[in-house]
Parts: structure tokens; C-alpha cells; sequence
């Protein structure tokens, strides 16, 4: 989980002061039950990636939430004051919004090197239930994803994935997966109780562009256990190669060719200069 430095500055409802200081009133419903959003960006040399498609995410997840946010240019106005003075040149930018009507944005470094690195991957126990009322939402509600990464964690993966209660694959904790057979690519759709990544939905552009049969579909385990390449996709990490599953290799345990090709176009996507 992303975790501010207390002596790092923040802004709290647009006004800047020092994490260590920074306050929501008890009451809030963000605090009491977890109503609220949140989003996390990537900083690539003062630069916010993905803005609008984050801004246009969390708008749409207030209305069906039912919070209330501030307007979309109030958003980016924010989110790029966050990304200004004092700002790492390659970190991740995090704004969230509360059942309470507050706004607090937080930042922090990233390690370079966590960029695209190769994955692993570990089955988890537990379930997602496509039929939830937050399917499709970012929330405040987020203790499973991170009981999953502990759990991935402890027995040496990188990332925890998810089956749904149909016992089809859904998605990591941080990430949304793919599987790459041939000339076509596999990705569990949204009726599989995920959630649509920003950078997933780069990357399906990304395959269609470079000629790739792409299958928003059901993926179950034996689909990635005989693929040739697999790959996760996440804000902050981008496109990382998914080497190992459940301790074994995925393919040939390495980085794929398809993957790498899938990933620089990502990367050009996303760095290209926004059109005027």
C-alpha cells in the first residue's frame, strides 16, 4: 500500500499542509464505513499519467456511490498542484474522496525499477462476487486487497489472484491480468466482478493496434497455467511480465516477445503529448 511520508505535504479538502497535521473529522462516513473513492496515479517527471481517464473514473464511481466530489477541472487542478513543487519525478499521486464530502490528495516515491519488472503470481483462497454493488469500483474499501498481497507476500509472489464465485479468474489486488495464447489474448471481462483498470484498457488498445485477437472473456486457471505469455497491468508499474504462477513458470519463465511489444506501445500511449 502506498503510505505518505508524515513530513511530506498533502492537501486536505485543496488546502496544503503537512501530513503529520492533516485531519478528517471522525464522523465521516469514508472513515466510519468506507464510502468513498480513491485513485492512484502515476508521476513520470512532473507529469501525471492517465489523468482524465482517472478523473472520468472516479467521477463516474461517485455517481453511482453517491458522493459528492468536486467537478472534473477542480479534480485535475488538484491532482496536477500535487504534482508540482516538491513532487518526486517518478512516484505515484493518490486523491480520495469521502462519503463525508472531504477531498485529500497524498503523494510519494516509486523505485524506477519496479517499472515493468517481471511478476509473480499466487492462487488465493478467497472469492469475488461479480454481483457485489462495488464491482467496477475503486472504494475505500480495500482490506481484502490488502490482506491478499500479505498473503501473496508471504509465500514469495508479487501479486494475489483472485477467482470469482464461479471459480473463473478475476483479477489481482492492484492489477488485471492477461494471457497470451498464440496470436490471441485473453482478459476476464467486466461481468467477472473486476475492476477495468486504467492501463488495461491501454493495453487492450495496445493489442488490437499491433494485430492481436483480443477475448474479453471467462479465463479459468488452466487457460494460464498452458500459456505462452501472461502479464498484469497496474497504474503505477504499467505493463509487468507474469514469469511464475503458483511456482511454476508461465511459458518459459521469462519475459514473452508479444508481451514486450504490448508493453512499449502501452508506454508510448501513455507518454505521448495530450492532443491539443
Amino acid at each position: 500500500m502506498r503510505t505518505p511520508d508524515p513530513n511530506d505535504v498533502c492537501w486536505v479538502d485543496g488546502k496544503r499542509q503537512r501530513v503529520s497535521e492533516a485531519r478528517i473529522p471522525i464522523e465521516d462516513s469514508g472513515l466510519q464505513s468506507g464510502l468513498g473513492l480513491f485513485e492512484t496515479l502515476a508521476i513520470r517527471d512532473g507529469r501525471v499519467l492517465d489523468l482524465d481517464a482517472h478523473v472520468a473514473r472516479m467521477t463516474g464511481g461517485a455517481k453511482r456511490m453517491g458522493v459528492e466530489i468536486p467537478d472534473g477541472e477542480s479534480l485535475r487542478s488538484l491532482i496536477r498542484e500535487a504534482a508540482g513543487e516538491g513532487a518526486p519525478a517518478h512516484g505515484w499521486l493518490k486523491i480520495i474522496v469521502t462519503g463525508g464530502g472531504h477531498n485529500v490528495v497524498t503523494r510519494g516515491r516509486l523505485d524506477p525499477g519496479e517499472d515493468g519488472r517481471p511478476l509473480t503470481a499466487v492462487l488465493l483462497p478467497w472469492r469475488r462476487n461479480a454481483a457485489d454493488p462495488l464491482v467496477g469500483l475503486k472504494t475505500l474499501n480495500y482490506a481484502a486487497n490488502r490482506l491478499g498481497l500479505e498473503l501473496a507476500k508471504s509465500r514469495g509472489a508479487d501479486e494475489g489472484l483472485w477467482l470469482n464465485t464461479r471459480g473463473h479468474l478475476a483479477e489481482g489486488c492492484r492489477s488485471n491480468l492477461f494471457v497470451i495464447q498464440g496470436r490471441k489474448i485473453f482478459t476476464p471481462g467486466p461481468r467477472e466482478g473486476i475492476l477495468p483498470g486504467v492501463v488495461r484498457g491501454l493495453a487492450l488498445e495496445a493489442a488490437r493496434g499491433l494485430g492481436l485477437s483480443v477475448h474479453e472473456t471467462r479465463v479459468r486457471v488452466p487457460r494460464l497455467r498452458r500459456a505462452r505469455e501472461a502479464f498484469l497491468t497496474s497504474s503505477l508499474r504499467g505493463v509487468g511480465p507474469l514469469v511464475g504462477f503458483e511456482g511454476r513458470p508461465v511459458g518459459n519463465g521469462r519475459p514473452g516477445v508479444l508481451t514486450g511489444r504490448i508493453a512499449a506501445e502501452v508506454s508510448r500511449l501513455r507518454l505521448e503529448p495530450p492532443s491539443a
